[in-house]
């Protein structure tokens, strides 16, 4: 009997306890869909790293989500942002068939974008001076990357995909292709990486293109398209307050030895 009145009493006070537990709260989670891009979106074993991911990582802190990383290749992140399964991603060119599906921040991560050079083999440079020099030789791209207008629409150039740049180099050193298409700022970095400076160089011609870059959230994201205004409050915080700058100054420039004269930023 005292046993089981013992039982009695203890299942009467059961809800007081739970009421007394501390209730634990979890933030709010937000996907950034993940396509490397070094030097600026990089794994380093199971952690993700690179300036962007570091800025998307402080901008989920600042409007207080929790960041989680869906790695997928590019093709499959912008299904997972048709598809509003993933919120934000960092590192696209924006075209207006991209934002037919995303929605991109008014205030940019970064100001100026580098050039697009042509990689091409020690002492070749002069192969590609114009254009027009892009006809005939054979041309090593990633897949789903965008370079420029007019090199994107062209379809007389004799363009071989590859699932990445490193590989793309690889070609080119072996002759199976000709150049490869590449801004500035992640050439520098993946060139000394593999140790090709002596190897590889740039073609005479490059592009410059005078545009920004933004973060970009999905259209079909519910909370991420509620989330905006205060996205973009942050955002505009981040480079007010000095923020981008040493992330960019901590995770590109010193990491990687890139004079701020060499790629300008910001």
């Amino acid at each position: 009997m005292s046993r089981l009145l013992v039982l009695c009493l203890s299942l009467l006070l059961l809800p007081v306890c739970a009421s007394a537990a501390p209730q634990q709260t979890t933030r709010p989670v937000l996907v950034l869909a993940f396509t490397e891009l070094a030097p600026w979106l990089t794994h380093e074993g199971p952690s993700y790293t690179g300036a962007y991911t570091e800025i998307v990582r402080e901008l989920a802190r600042r409007v207080d989500h929790r960041l989680e990383i869906e790695d997928c290749p590019l093709k499959r992140c912008l299904v997972q942002l048709q598809r509003g399964t993933a919120d934000l991603i960092i590192g696209l060119r924006q075209t207006p068939e991209r934002a037919l599906l995303l929605q991109f921040l008014q205030t940019p991560y970064r100001l100026a974008v580098a050039d697009r050079v042509f990689i091409v083999r020690s002492g070749e440079s002069a192969r590609i001076q114009r254009y027009d020099d892009l006809l005939g030789p054979r041309i090593g791209v990633a897949p789903g990357s965008s370079y420029f207008t007019r090199f994107d629409a062209d379809h007389r150039l004799a363009k071989e995909s590859a699932p990445s740049n490193e590989i793309n180099l690889q070609k080119l050193l072996l002759g199976r292709i000709d150049a490869v298409p590449m801004p500035e700022d992640q050439a520098l970095v993946l060139i000394h990486r593999l140790k090709l400076e002596h190897k590889v160089e740039p073609a005479r011609y490059r592009v410059s293109e005078p545009s920004s870059r933004s973060i970009a959230v999905s259209r079909a994201s519910v909370q991420a398209m509620v989330l905006l205004p205060k996205l973009e409050a942050a955002m505009q915080a981040m480079r007010r307050d000095g923020t981008l700058a040493a992330i960019y100054a901590q995770h590109y420039y010193r990491r990687y030895g890139v004079g701020r004269q060499q790629i300008k930023v910001e």
